[in-house]
């Protein structure tokens, strides 16, 4: 082929043996520009590498090709492989009349074809002949992609002025070269070359980085010599379907007349006075068609090699497409929307937050080929990209997450990833953006990538995995855990919607495998401890919830303190509602920057720790007291603003409503529902660490008896959204306080009667019990009244019910008395009636009912032998008290009757206190206070 090329340089006799200065040159124009798909190519009268030389005039016109009124000739079947892909373009040439007729009005240096978006070339399809092969001259048929039929100038114009004899008319050169596949240059998918009285041409294809439409460019073109005369017109005509058949692939949509465009440099001085360009674009008759012919049989896939419930193993997902055409010659349509959703239960890890980077958009540099600049702590994972348009295994790249647009899950923008697949050996460059829908209740995902360009590809994998943090958390059960998804093709076909089985049969550690979600083991740990166990002493308090990988959620804590393990609320303020719900609506930002509660609320610190694997995240928070809520008189609130790397999930509020036990005084905790996911993100919670460590806050018992702190922690169950179906597992954590022996128990009281001293008459009750600061506290206080004051049964009347007490609902007229308490650990007394209720006991017992930031029941238990009255109020709540009251009504609605004058001789009881650490005052001739008869002797 090279040797009969040569026989142009024969024909053309002195023709530019030198390249005149033209007087008249003009500038770089394209008179012709044409790009086609064609079903067949009428081919000029030339014969392959031998000229055809002749006049502009006298040489043969190219035939026309599929174009014209007829265009059933054009290929435009979408997704299928043309007979032949053709570009023409012709540069102006001087009319005869200038005696230079015919010869180019410029010389070209550059040409660059931009081809339509979808049009793709396989270089694989054929084989590929290395450059040195191909420039001996010797690269096989088999390789052979096309025929470029060249029009070159095979005369130079000579004289002063410049003419071309004869007729005035230069002499033209037409030739028909083979085009070969060729092995391309280092970074360069593909290209092609043909050889020439200059030596070899390449047409180096390149890849938008916008679209991934092919570009062709032949640069540097030999400046015009004896052995390389200018050229007028180029022919171009691909087999497209060469070697395999597949060497050209038509666009998958069928969108409209598909445009081309040609640009065109000019060589410059010192051939031309000035370097000029030009260009054109070409727009086809019609588009693609045939969309609903073309098929759509994608595939979908999702792995993880561990294969462990609940656990952090690396995952992959791919989508796959077959390439190979069909019975009727049309492949597989471009992908354009790829929506996966992943297998419920599959959530992003908060594990992969540590130490966690984003890449923003402008070190993405999306669309352009320059470097990406994302920093290597933003590598989620990385990329595998199989196409039959390069060998196997040159397609790889990385996975970044994506600085977030905003804090909103809903919008896609705040969970994004940026793809990078690229070849630095073919050059390749293909950047996707995707979009992270999480379910808001569930935290399954749907990743979307939107803008995927017509470009051919068999598998695309995605490998999620980091160095130290996984990015995803797998499914908690070994049951069907199905990825879905919904493909849309550029066919504009109906989408398609293959779904894939993620096979799972591990359990993190070790044993059975969960098939369903209540079949889950839930065994989590708690610890609440103070620092110090001395009784009577402060000491921060400590509270601990743990659970391990594969476990059910941690949903709600409902435990109830020991006796006297309680919390001093003097001088606190409440975090108002206000702020609460000023918290729970703010980001983590500015919640962390401003914290909604008032600082003299705060208790303590929250710290959790989220995620599976070795290294969960931790996110701290504070712990305010509140007020109110759901029944309790009192409530912890946790504030935990969660910012997880780069990520503003917003502020977690969750409150523990404190109850009080009225007759015990003992904390009755129960929290809100726990969030197992939270903005999207699915937590899996590994521990709650509740810190109170407010100065003088936490106080201890007076009483040494072994306790534990008793209750359950609910799990997720059968549906962690449905509290209907939640599990409960009972904890235990045994408490002791100590040193109780070294507490003082010294405890003043003084009863005092007034009101009638005759026998048969009803005298009022005056009882104040003073105690002393840091002794212990009174565990039970037993008084039996002297015979002359009997029990006055006549006066038990209306009793007030167990359901009435309940409901605050007493009548009236079982009102008997009433008392106060001051306790170091409250800012305002407590205040109450005095009842007499419904008990087990043969007679009433007496009930006060303490009123106040708490509510506190004392119970005394009322006893009558052989007409005695006998009153002990057992397991007094283990809380300090400093002053208590008790004034009982005397007459009509007195429970004591004279049985004699009480003036007559001092009165005499019989008193037994007993102290939370087991020390007792007792005084078997404890004298009552006859307020009555000293005013009688002052008289």
């Amino acid at each position: 082929m090279a040797k009969r090329s040569m026989a142009l340089l024969l024909l053309c006799l002195g023709a530019l043996l030198v390249v005149p200065a033209l007087a008249q040159a003009a500038p770089l124009t394209i008179t012709k520009w044409e790009s086609l798909t064609c079903k067949e190519d009428n081919e000029l009268p030339v014969a392959p590498g031998v000229p055809e030389p002749g006049y502009e005039s006298t040489l043969p016109t190219p035939p026309e090709q599929c174009v014209g009124t007829d265009l059933s000739k054009l290929y435009t079947q979408a997704a299928g492989h043309p007979n032949f892909g053709i570009t023409d373009f012709r540069i102006a040439t001087y009319p005869a009349i200038a005696k230079i007729g015919g010869f180019p009005t410029s010389f070209v240096k550059d040409i660059v074809v931009n081809t339509p978006e979808g049009l793709s070339v396989n270089p694989q399809a054929a084989p590929e002949c290395e450059v040195a092969t191909f420039e001996e001259g010797k690269c096989p048929a088999a390789s052979i992609v096309g025929f470029n039929y060249l029009t070159v100038a095979a005369q130079s114009p000579a004289g002063s002025p410049p003419e071309c004899a004869p007729a005035g008319e230069c002499l033209q050169a037409r030739v028909k070269l083979p085009v070969y596949n060729l092995v391309p240059f280092e970074g360069h998918p593909s290209m092609v070359g043909f050889l020439s009285q200059s030596g070899a041409t390449f047409i180096v294809g390149s890849l938008s980085p916008v679209d991934q439409h092919v570009i062709f460019t032949i640069s540097d073109i030999h400046p015009p010599s004896p052995t390389s005369p200018p050229i007028i017109e180029s022919r171009l005509v691909f087999n497209g379907r060469a070697g395999n058949g597949t060497y050209l692939t038509m666009p998958s949509n069928c969108a409209g007349g598909q445009t081309s465009t040609l640009f065109l440099d000019s060589q410059g001085p010192p051939y031309e006075a000035e370097q000029t360009s030009d260009e054109a674009s070409y727009t086809t008759p019609t588009g693609a068609t045939g969309c609903e012919n073309v098929p759509f049989d994608p595939s979908i896939g999702v792995s993880a090699p561990g294969g462990a419930v609940d656990s952090p193993d690396p995952t992959t997902v791919n989508v796959d497409i077959p390439f190979e055409p069909g019975p009727e010659n049309i492949s597989n349509s471009y992908l354009k929307v790829a929506r996966v959703t992943l297998p419920k239960g599959m959530g992003i890890n908060p594990s992969v937050a540590n130490g966690l980077q984003v890449c923003t958009d402008d070190q993405f540099h999306y669309h352009t080929d320059l470097p990406v600049e994302c920093p290597e702590a933003s590598k989620i994972g990385t990329v595998e990209v199989q196409t039959p348009s390069l060998p196997p295994n040159s397609l790889f790249g990385d996975v970044y997450a994506a600085a977030p647009l905003n804090n909103n899950p809903s919008s896609g923008e705040e969970f994004r990833i940026f793809i990078h697949a690229f070849s630095t050996r073919y050059g390749v460059n293909v950047r996707l953006k995707g979009n992270v829908f999480p379910d808001l209740q569930t935290g399954q995902l749907t990743a979307v990538v939107a803008e995927n360009p017509q470009a051919t590809f068999s598998s695309f994998r995605l490998h999620f995995n980091t160095v130290d943090n996984k990015v995803l958390t797998l499914p908690p059960t070994c049951g069907q855990n199905t990825a879905t998804s919904d493909l849309t093709p550029w066919s504009e076909r109906a989408d398609a919607n293959p779904s894939a089985d993620l096979a799972l049969s591990n359990y993190p550690g070790g044993g059975n495998c969960p098939k369903t979600m209540a079949d889950r083991p839930f065994g989590p740990s708690y610890n609440a401890k103070p620092d110090s166990s001395k009784a009577g002493s402060y000491s921060p308090f400590h509270v601990l919830i743990t659970r391990k990988d594969g476990e059910q959620e941690l949903k709600v804590v409902n435990v109830t303190l020991p006796k006297g393990l309680t919390g001093k609320l003097a001088g606190i303020p409440y975090c108002p509602e206000a702020a609460i719900a000023a918290a729970a609506n703010s980001s983590g930002a500015a919640e962390k920057a401003n914290p909604s509660c008032p600082g003299e609320s705060l208790l303590g610190s929250a710290v959790t720790r989220a995620g599976t694997g070795n290294n969960p995240f931790k996110i701290g928070g504070n712990v305010y007291l509140a007020g109110p809520y759901k029944g309790a008189p009192l409530s912890l609130v946790t504030v935990t603003p969660s910012i997880a790397g780069p990520y503003d999930l917003g502020t977690v509020v969750v409150r523990v409503a404190l109850f009080v036990e009225p007759e015990t005084a003992q904390i009755h905790a129960v929290s809100d529902v726990i969030p197992d996911v939270f903005g999207g993100v699915k937590l899996d919670l590994r521990s709650i660490n509740l810190d109170i460590d407010r100065s003088q806050f936490m106080i201890n018992p007076t009483n040494c008896a072994a306790q534990a702190t008793t209750g359950a922690i609910n799990g997720g169950g059968a549906d962690p959204t449905n509290s209907a179906t939640f599990s409960s597992y009972a904890v235990n954590d045994p408490f002791q306080a100590t040193e109780c022996n070294k507490l003082g128990f010294k405890p003043k009281l003084k009863v005092t009667l007034n009101g009638p001293t005759k026998r048969a008459k009803n005298p009022r009750l005056t009882a104040v019990l003073n105690a002393k600061k840091g002794q212990a506290n009174v565990l039970r206080t037993a008084l039996t009244m002297p015979h002359s004051l009997f029990l006055d049964q006549g006066h038990i009347g209306t009793v007030c019910t167990r359901p009435q007490l309940a409901s605050h609902s007493c009548p009236k007229n079982s009102v008997y008395g009433h008392a106060e308490a001051k306790s170091p650990l409250l800012d305002k007394k407590l205040k109450g009636k005095v009842f007499l209720v419904s008990s087990n006991h043969e007679l009433p017992d007496l009930l006060v009912d303490l009123r106040g930031q708490v509510e506190i029941y004392l119970r005394g238990v009322i006893s009558s032998k052989h007409g005695g009255l006998k009153t002990v109020f057992n397991n007094v709540p283990d809380v300090p008290v400093s002053r208590f009251a008790l004034k009982m009504k005397g007459g009509k609605k007195s429970l004591l009757v004279n049985s004699t004058n009480t003036c007559a001789k001092p009165q005499r009881a019989k008193l037994n206190i007993k102290g939370q650490n087991g020390k007792k005052v007792k005084n078997n001739k404890f004298k009552l206070n006859i307020a009555s008869c000293k005013k009688h002797k002052k008289k």
